[in-house]
């Protein structure tokens, strides 16, 4: 069997308005040994009709394989499907709202191959705003000039640069250095599935499945490659994951995540010789990762804004309940004062009432 070197995974729920522009990007591609996976996750916009439909000679000639979820499973159990399905030495990941640049595939492709990586990060990417205007994201960039001094090898070329092995090197990589999200990098195939890197499901898409997948394959990467050549463009729309509101009635949701996210990080951490030998980053990691979707969830929604109302606390409270029955009280009241203090709202009205009544 003829195996192509890529295989282009991509994630789909209800994108009919913009997929045809995404996988158009991937046919449209200056390097052409690929494959392209896409997995609908149960669209009620008819986006998989549209896609066998659109592309019913590529699908036939096996260009294109298009598969199903019987049901929404949510973005990271439909990524770890695709991530199974896929059978090339190069996997990369591309949301369905977004494009690749015409040299994508080649670029990607000839550094990974130059350096024989495990995963090639692109440093600099482009978005656009909801208006459809194309810029530079030069976050990527930034952070990367900043460290520049600390990695340069005399052997890299084409923009590339070779990143240290020492794990201080590549746990600072992760806490800033590096995008967490897959899509802007190429990754070994193999190199994933030896070292079994999945994206872990906390439900919903609420806390770090995409930062414990970046956690875990910058620490185990033996060969680990960062570029200046941008390849995506991240395109903005309001109904992405990005944009989402967050309402009240989640935030008990969100607790649960983040108490499945301690569980799977303390798994990872016994297993891994240099968190076990060096507590303290592990407490590093997770100050990172809970503090980064906290930031995003509750407090960019503003969740506090009020202080603590009763329905709030309500919430709060039930599930703090469910993991720590009698000894609810202290953790409920630490989850409000730490989101109080950051927005200097009423901490001790309902808290009060609330106590006083048990």
């Amino acid at each position: 069997m003829n195996l192509s070197k890529i295989s282009v995974l991509i994630p789909m729920y209800n994108r009919k308005q913009c997929i045809e522009q995404c996988i158009d990007s991937v046919l449209n591609q200056t390097f052409q040994d690929f494959e392209i996976i896409v997995c609908d996750d149960g669209s009620i916009d008819g986006s998989a009709d549209f896609v066998e439909n659109r592309y019913l000679d590529e699908i036939s000639s096996g260009k294109i394989k298009l598969l199903r979820n019987k049901e929404n499973i949510g973005q990271f159990p439909t990524d770890n499907r695709l991530l199974a399905a896929a059978t090339n030495k190069y996997v990369m990941l591309l949301h369905s709202d977004d494009v690749y640049l015409p040299n994508a595939l080649e670029h990607m492709y000839t550094v990974a191959e130059k350096f024989n990586a495990d995963v090639v990060h692109s440093s600099v990417r482009f978005k656009t705003d909801r208006d459809g205007i194309l810029k530079e994201d030069t976050k990527l960039k930034i952070a990367f000039d900043r460290k520049l001094h600390h990695f340069y090898n005399n052997n890299n070329v084409d923009k590339s640069i070779v990143i240290s092995n020492d794990p201080q090197v590549r746990f600072d990589e992760w806490l800033s250095g590096t995008h967490v999200d897959a899509p802007y990098n190429i990754f070994r195939r193999e190199f994933l599935t030896d070292n079994n890197i999945s994206f872990v499901d906390f439900g919903n898409g609420l806390t770090g499945e995409n930062r414990l997948f970046a956690l875990k394959w910058i620490m185990k990467a033996k060969v680990f490659i960062k570029t200046f050549e941008p390849f995506y463009i991240w395109r903005d729309y309001s109904d992405s994951l990005t944009n989402a509101v967050f309402p009240l009635e989640r935030v008990a949701e969100f607790i649960d995540a983040q108490i499945e996210l301690s569980r799977n990080l303390d798994e990872f951490f016994a297993h891994d010789d240099f968190f076990k030998e060096n507590p303290d980053y592990q407490y590093r990691a997770r100050s990172r990762m809970f503090s980064a979707f906290d930031d995003w969830w509750i407090k960019r929604n503003l969740i506090y804004k009020k202080g603590v109302t009763d329905e709030l606390n309500k919430i709060v409270e039930n599930v703090f309940k469910k993991y720590f029955g009698s000894d609810y009280a202290l953790p409920t009241f630490l989850f409000h004062w730490v989101h109080c203090l950051a927005l200097k709202s009423p901490v001790d009205k309902i808290i009060t009432h609330n106590q006083s009544k048990s």
